[in-house]
């Protein structure tokens, strides 16, 4: 066996499958922890508000135009893995600035250095075949995967971030963007938050939709405007965010909404048929008569080659009106808590991974492995955050 073989089969057999296993130990510690996870960063963003407004009001800052969240790789090497928060203006936003507002990411990164430490045991198998230069380099690639769940973290803490007196009294631009990566390198980052206030028509913003634009859409925020009767069919609308937006009666049918959010949406009688709403967040929206027939809505859905899990919140309908809704035959993992639920058509659907209030229980048509895939809530559970 040569080299190029023996790094073939030490990759191929000693170290993708058990990449595999670590991250499903990260996953299963992201879902049990999220809550103090979040507790543990919130402080630290609060604090980086403060001084941003303290700064504006000794104008020493203009708008802030977002903030990084920055994984510093020196830092996995020192074993002490951090990420960095820095906001910037117009002035700063293509400088290196280096914060004292350190975010401890050791539960992500432990799992990591598992792996790695596995992997050096199985590389000693090949008696200097496999060498350790050519693995180090190898293992500086594989940071993805697991960098992946500070980005599920921020995006989930967001829904207290901007309740904050800190964030909120912050004088932001007209596009604000909140970014989770590397330290000033902007191609491996990713948005978790946008603020777009330059204003479109309905009208406009209609037809931009309707185009269908790849890729353009992607983590945009829209707000205050009738986007009804439109025909979006196909449309790739992943991490958007529509604030207070009128859907009624459009066609979304085959549309990518991975982690789309929908905040006061009207979205009566629209047709998502066949679509993916995988993490999609419908909370206190209207959705009567709406479609969800064939959709892709599960969670833990794993992609072995690239170890990732889509699907880490589930759909959330947390206070929405679904009277006469259909999921006929759609995958769907969703939080129903506090969601109306009269004469929502549940027929042939696979509810694995869904919740609803135990009071519910009567009140919707399910058969009986539909009933034994449910988790039954009580609401003094709910009172109590517990699910």
């Amino acid at each position: 066996m040569n080299q190029q073989e023996a790094w073939a089969r030490f990759v191929g057999e000693d170290v993708l499958p058990y990449r595999l296993q670590y991250i499903l130990e990260l996953h299963r510690y992201y879902l049990e922890h999220i809550d103090e996870i979040t507790q543990t960063f919130l402080p630290i963003f609060d604090q980086l508000c403060h001084e941003v407004c303290q700064h504006q009001m000794n104008e020493k800052m203009q708008e802030c135009l977002g903030i990084r969240i920055s994984l510093l790789r020196t830092s996995i090497l020192d074993g002490e893995p951090v990420y960095m928060l820095e906001a910037y203006d117009e002035q700063t936003i293509d400088c290196a600035q280096t914060t004292s507002y350190r975010y401890q990411a050791g539960w992500i990164f432990k799992y990591m250095a598992e792996w790695q430490q596995h992997c050096e045991e199985q590389r000693r198998k090949y008696a200097g075949k496999v060498e350790i230069c050519g693995l180090e380099a190898w293992m500086n690639e594989q940071v993805n995967p697991f960098h992946l769940y500070m980005v599920h973290a921020v995006r989930y803490a967001m829904d207290q971030a901007v309740e904050l007196t800190s964030f909120q009294n912050m004088v932001k631009g007209k596009q604000f963007d909140i970014r989770v990566g590397e330290y000033r390198d902007a191609n491996v980052s990713e948005s978790v938050y946008r603020l777009n206030k330059i204003m479109r028509s309905s009208i406009t913003c209609k037809g931009w939709l309707e185009n269908l634009l790849e890729h353009q859409y992607v983590h945009e925020h829209i707000a205050g405007v009738n986007l009804s009767l439109g025909n979006y069919q196909g449309i790739n609308l992943n991490y958007a965010r529509f604030e207070d937006v009128d859907f009624t009666r459009s066609n979304m049918q085959n549309s990518y909404l991975l982690g789309t959010r929908f905040e006061r949406c009207s979205s009566d009688q629209v047709d998502f048929r066949h679509s993916v709403l995988i993490d999609a967040d419908f909370r206190h929206c209207s959705l009567k008569n709406a479609r969800f027939d064939h959709i892709l809505a599960s969670r833990d859905l794993m992609n072995e080659q690239h170890a990732v899990v889509f699907g880490v919140r589930g759909m959330l309908f947390q206070g929405a009106n679904l009277t006469d809704a259909s999921f006929r035959n759609a995958q769907v993992a969703g939080d129903f808590r506090g969601a109306i639920l009269n004469e929502v058509d549940f027929s042939g659907a696979d509810m694995t991974g869904s919740c609803m209030f135990k009071r519910d229980m009567n009140l919707v048509s399910l058969d009986e492995s539909q009933r034994q895939s449910i988790r039954w809530i009580e609401e003094e559970e709910h009172s109590l955050g517990v699910f």
